[in-house]
């Protein structure tokens, strides 16, 4: 399995048009739900570790319900990641999660995150590097490549206005979700959902919405409730060519 931390289904396109290019068969296109919050610690928690970081260097150990898999996590460019991957270790399957493009899309500045993301994205999913990285876990497995959680152009956002904004600014300051039993307000349609998940209770933010907040508020994030922010990509694969 690899898993690219926070791709959304705005990506797949050049997924599917790379593993065509690159030789792979598909096996099965589709979308699965996220855990909610769409965080990477409560994606982390359903696979029965405490933290990503417990997958690095084979850290994942027994506690995971992946097994038996080898894992690894690491945000280092594909052709390193590639040589990471040893394909006569005795363990046949791989988790393999990866921190793009999650790291990328909170690097983004106000204002220009999506257009950034967009070209970095069309880079590196049609780069050699990285189907060559694709090519080495699919090799003698059927690989799976998802995501721990989409994302939101908030930047796109229509901007709430009135009371609606200013309770939306003081139960999220410039975030999606907030932990605890807090308050939805008494808006129709809701604004804000209260859910009560395995991950514990989480006020999340509802739709396509957006605020002012100290510092701006970004126009790249996750963690509310919105298609892209909750629906990841599915792809199964294996290799064909040689």
């Amino acid at each position: 399995m690899l898993i690219l931390d926070g791709l959304s289904l705005r990506e797949l396109p050049w997924l599917l048009q790379g593993a065509k290019k690159q030789g792979f068969t598909l096996h099965g296109v589709t979308a699965t739900a996220s855990e909610l919050p769409g965080e990477t610690n409560e994606f982390a928690h359903a696979l029965g570790l405490a933290s990503r970081s417990q997958l690095q260097a084979n850290g994942g150990g027994l506690t995971h319900k992946l097994q038996p898999a080898q894992t690894e996590t690491i945000d280092l460019p594909w052709k390193d990641c590639t040589g990471l991957v040893n394909n006569a270790s005795c363990a046949k399957n791989w988790v393999f999660w990866h921190h793009w493009p999650d790291a990328k899309l909170h690097d983004y500045g106000a204002g220009q995150g999506l257009e950034l993301l967009t070209k970095d994205a069309a880079q590196q999913l049609s780069s050699d590097d990285f189907w060559g990285f694709v090519e080495r876990l699919a090799t003698g497995r059927r690989l799976v490549i998802t995501s721990d959680h989409g994302y939101a152009a908030t930047g796109y956002f229509p901007d709430a206005d009135g009371d609606v904004a200013a309770h939306l600014k003081q139960t999220f300051s410039s975030g999606r979700s907030k932990a605890g039993n807090g308050d939805p307000g008494p808006f129709v349609p809701p604004v804000a959902l209260h859910i009560d998940s395995p991950h514990g209770a989480h006020l999340l933010a509802l739709g396509r919405r957006k605020w002012r907040s100290q510092g701006g508020y970004p126009t790249l994030t996750h963690g509310g409730l919105s298609l892209l922010e909750v629906l990841s990509p599915f792809i199964e694969l294996s290799r064909t060519r040689v």
